[in-house]
């Protein structure tokens, strides 16, 4: 009671405080603790900000608060996605497991920045999106005033810019991460340059793009995240970001990839999502060994994936895998057998999955034997039951008994937490 008196009747302090409290042994120690602590009498914070969010800041880890201020970089409005920002931390280097030494030193880093995210969920820092959230806890925002905190205790070098036209951030010099949101007009693509020394890039909103320009004065990014600007012109001078880990175009009109980014030695995640002009992967995909997420959801229906994608046994998520008709021996191009080494899968979304003729190529993918898979996505295109339609009785009963062997040669592993299926035409 004495603490809930301290939070002066603010339902957003209590319930910040409710959040620190959970993670507490109950004690009347650990709580007196928390009554004294230091921070309800600092000074210095702005009148609006509230003691109650510096405390429970202060209680957490160094690798927390970072993972935390980073937050506040997605502008109001916006969701949190646990899928975007947990590569984002590792891309940054704010996530350790505790020995450092160990062989298997980054085998589990997702699953420790996943525990991060569930942290700040129960601190009620981040809180769920929405009621279907609050079950998945896997989409996030941020209440205005946490956000505030975290972009005051951020100030000397993030910079989010929104609801104003800017300039960019000509008020920090040193800006480290940058986030573009909504603004009254549309930024020029030159303006960002001039932060040279610039980490992290988000780009919610439109920006103009002259045909000369390039990420060339940004060379040490290592996070990058577009959604919903054309940015088909700047691809070629992608490869001059040599330390980028985080690549995320979203919503864009790009058409292929750079040809040499297996040049991009350290890129660990990228993401092509809804981007329907890319109809192919460059075949040098398959050297970026570190790789950990390639995800190509919504993209053009028929993108091709080149062979030996099987190298790439670092991947954690796999998301928008097409499999093709085999219409000319497939050579050069991925088949669904090449998934049976990638070994560390944790999520795996597969599609045009009536292609599958045979349920042997199905087995070779060894999805039971991905021990790790937590996520399985399985689509059928809906043209695949029209065409089923249109057969006669018999030729229907051989067609869904031939697609009913192909699952059972999908079946996932009995770790499994989450199965997706769409657009299964099979009678079982």
């Amino acid at each position: 009671m004495k603490i809930i008196s301290k939070c002066g009747g603010l339902p957003l302090a209590i319930k910040v405080m409710g959040g620190l409290l959970s993670t507490k042994p109950r004690s009347e120690g650990d709580w007196e603790a928390v009554l004294k602590h230091h921070a309800w009498s600092v000074a210095g914070l702005p009148k609006e900000l509230d003691n109650a969010i510096y405390l429970s800041y202060e209680d957490l880890s160094p690798q927390l608060k970072q993972c935390f201020l980073y937050c506040s970089l997605f502008p109001k409005g916006t969701t949190i996605w646990q899928s975007e920002v947990v590569p984002m931390w590792i891309s940054e280097g704010f996530i350790h497991p505790p020995d450092r030494s160990s062989s298997s030193y980054d085998d589990w880093l997702e699953e420790i920045a996943d525990g991060y995210y569930q942290e700040l969920i129960t601190r009620n820092l981040i809180e769920p999106a929405t009621e279907s959230a609050a079950l998945t806890r896997d989409s996030c925002t941020m209440h205005d005033m946490v956000r505030s905190f975290a972009e005051f205790m951020s100030k000397e070098e993030s910079l989010v810019v929104q609801d104003q036209q800017d300039d960019g951030g000509s008020k920090i010099s040193h800006v480290r991460h940058l986030s573009i949101g909504s603004t009254k007009s549309a930024l020029e693509w030159d303006i960002l340059q001039k932060h040279k020394s610039v980490r992290t890039l988000i780009i919610n909103k439109r920006i103009n793009v002259q045909p000369s320009d390039s990420f060339g004065r940004l060379s040490t990014l290592r996070v990058l995240f577009i959604r919903g600007t054309d940015c088909d012109r700047l691809v070629d001078s992608l490869c001059q970001l040599r330390h980028l880990r985080y690549l995320h175009l979203e919503y864009t009109n790009i058409t292929r990839l750079p040809g040499d980014i297996h040049r991009m030695k350290f890129l660990q995640h990228i993401v092509v999502d809804r981007c329907p002009q890319l109809d192919h992967l460059p075949s040098c995909i398959t050297q970026l060994l570190h790789l950990r997420t390639l995800s190509m959801y919504g993209s053009h229906d028929n993108v091709l994936i080149p062979k030996g994608f099987g190298q790439l046994k670092n991947l954690r998520t796999l998301s928008g895998f097409r499999v093709h008709l085999d219409k000319n021996g497939g050579t050069g191009w991925c088949s669904l057998e090449e998934i049976g080494p990638l070994s560390q899968l944790r999520e795996l979304s597969l599609h045009g999955l009536e292609n599958v003729s045979a349920s042997s190529s199905a087995g070779m993918a060894m999805i039971s034997s991905k021990e790790h898979l937590d996520y399985l996505g399985l689509y059928w295109s809906s043209t695949g039951f029209m065409g089923l339609r249109d057969e006669t009785n018999k030729q229907q009963q051989q067609q869904q008994r031939a697609l009913e062997e192909v699952i059972e040669k999908l079946s996932p592993p009995s770790s499994i937490r989450h199965l997706h299926m769409e657009g299964y035409f099979g009678s079982r």
